[in-house]
């Protein structure tokens, strides 16, 4: 058993879940019926994706599938912030969709060379489905993009929003250089998070939006460990609330948004001892 593996599965699987969930809050409520069944469907991929892993880390420490997703403490969950956040509005929802499945893109297609044989196989598999994600997400950037002026503007907006961060996806995990050295993480987070911001960069030019986003980030987008051994932005912030980076999801640090989701998530599983997913 490799505690590192471990770590980069449990915080592959957090970003997933919670994401899928707020993902899934828009049933019912997103602005056509169309994407009520699109939404949805993504949000299943993302939870049957964080299931997978999940399982993967039972077959290594033979924990519990169902309680590792349902079963921790607010605490315990590793996934970057911006999965947590509230949905918003449909500007928003969309600007976090595609940075996330751009980000997941590019994380996905590093880790197919994992040294970890089943993480590889899994990957491969996400890879096809996370693939109209990313379509699905591209679909409504240049759909926005290319529309009237408000909904550009919103959508400008909440890039400005969400963008930031987006960087927390590439917050490194717990235990990350061992991760690297045993070979389970091909590319190190800061890395892939350059990767991250030349691809946004380049899609944003693409479709005539603000490119001065990604820049403006990218020189505050180191992180160094803080007094404390949390890892703080190289400019001086801190994780979590009302902070330019959203870091803190990896060490466990969530913001007020996620008590209420934790709530939901994990209620049946809290009030009805055996429930299964």
């Amino acid at each position: 058993m490799s505690d590192s593996l471990i770590a980069l599965l449990i915080a592959l699987a957090d970003d997933e879940l919670i994401l899928g969930h707020r993902h899934s809050e828009w049933t019912g409520f997103a602005p056509y019926i169309e994407e009520d069944v699109a939404f949805s469907s993504i949000a299943q991929d993302e939870i049957g994706h964080a299931a997978a892993l999940y399982t993967r880390v039972g077959a290594l420490n033979g924990d519990d599938p169902d309680r590792l997703g349902l079963g921790r403490n607010r605490s315990e969950y590793r996934h970057a912030v911006i999965c947590e956040r509230s949905n918003k509005d449909w500007a928003y929802t969309l600007a976090r969709h595609w940075l996330y499945d751009t980000a997941d893109s590019l994380r996905l297609e590093a880790l197919e060379a994992t040294a970890d044989a089943e993480l590889s196989a899994l990957v491969v598999k996400m890879r096809r489905e996370e693939r109209y994600h990313l379509l699905h997400a591209d679909a409504w950037m240049k759909r926005v993009a290319e529309g009237p002026v408000e909904g550009r503007t919103f959508l400008i907006d909440a890039l400005h929003d969400a963008f930031a961060e987006s960087l927390g996806l590439f917050e490194p995990i717990e235990l990350e250089e061992e991760a690297i050295k045993e070979g389970w993480l091909p590319v190190p987070s800061d890395e892939l998070r350059s990767r991250f911001m030349q691809s946004a960069g380049t899609a944003l030019d693409s479709l005539g939006l603000p490119t001065d986003i990604p820049s403006k980030l990218d020189e505050r987008a180191e992180f160094v460990a803080s007094s404390s051994g949390d890892l703080i932005a190289s400019d001086g912030s801190q994780p979590v609330d009302d902070q330019p980076h959203g870091l803190g999801g990896r060490r466990g640090h969530h913001t007020d948004e996620f008590d209420s989701l934790w709530e939901d998530l994990t209620h049946t599983y809290r009030e009805v001892p055996g429930a299964s997913w």
